[in-house]
């Protein structure tokens, strides 16, 4: 016998959140959960987000601001982006404890790393969806961060630097997002995977595929 009891009414929010991931491109109000900074095997500087939407739903990205010699990536608007909306002028990572999800352990296990709490603050985000090829030659889909907006107002990035009151680019830019498929990809490759694997499944970190080929 089953009975929607209490602990019976959270499984089934639950069950809407589609399993505590955002799996969909779109509008989303909430506030990042983790920043933690990173250098990529070949010097580059970046980002890993974790991000908690409002209605419960998380989702983890990444954005790459320079390369090891300092030229600046497109995550380095972004990142700028970020800040103008959070009203922070300057971050500075310090040292502190992060979550990583364990593969052998299959839970999130608590590690030392350089963090910016700074920007663990509300925000607007739009999201995307992104193909890519796995390790094993699969293919499978991640959420992209692709703009950011104040969560109190709407305003954009530019628009509070322009002291608009007046939300009027965010309607364009939802208009705007796109699915991106994996570049150049033969089409035998995805014929032989009709269904891709969802974005962000529990348990999938940074580890496979956020390291940035720079």
């Amino acid at each position: 016998m089953y009975e929607l009891t209490k602990e019976g009414a959270q499984a089934a929010r639950k069950a809407d959140a589609g399993g505590g991931a955002i799996k969909e491109m779109g509008k989303y109000v909430g506030a990042f959960t983790q920043a933690k900074n990173v250098t990529t095997k070949k010097g580059g500087r970046g980002i890993e987000f974790v991000f908690k939407a409002d209605n419960g739903q998380t989702a983890k990205f990444a954005i790459y601001t320079q390369s090891a010699t300092g030229e600046q990536y497109q995550g380095y608007e972004a990142l700028m982006a970020i800040m103008a909306c959070m009203g922070l002028r300057c971050i500075k990572p310090v040292d502190g404890v992060a979550l990583k999800y364990d593969f052998d352990q299959r839970k999130d296990v608590e590690e030392e790393a350089s963090i910016f709490p700074q920007l663990c603050k509300s925000i607007g985000v739009l999201l995307e969806t992104e193909d890519y090829e796995k390790q094993n030659g699969n293919i499978a889909t991640r959420m992209v961060l692709k703009n950011v907006f104040r969560a109190a107002d709407e305003l954009t990035a530019s628009e509070i630097l322009d002291r608009k009151t007046e939300p009027l680019q965010l309607a364009r830019m939802i208009e705007g997002l796109r699915h991106r498929p994996v570049k150049n990809a033969p089409a035998q490759l995805y014929q032989e995977q009709p269904t891709r694997t969802a974005p962000q499944p529990a348990g999938d970190g940074f580890d496979e595929w956020a390291e940035a080929p720079f």
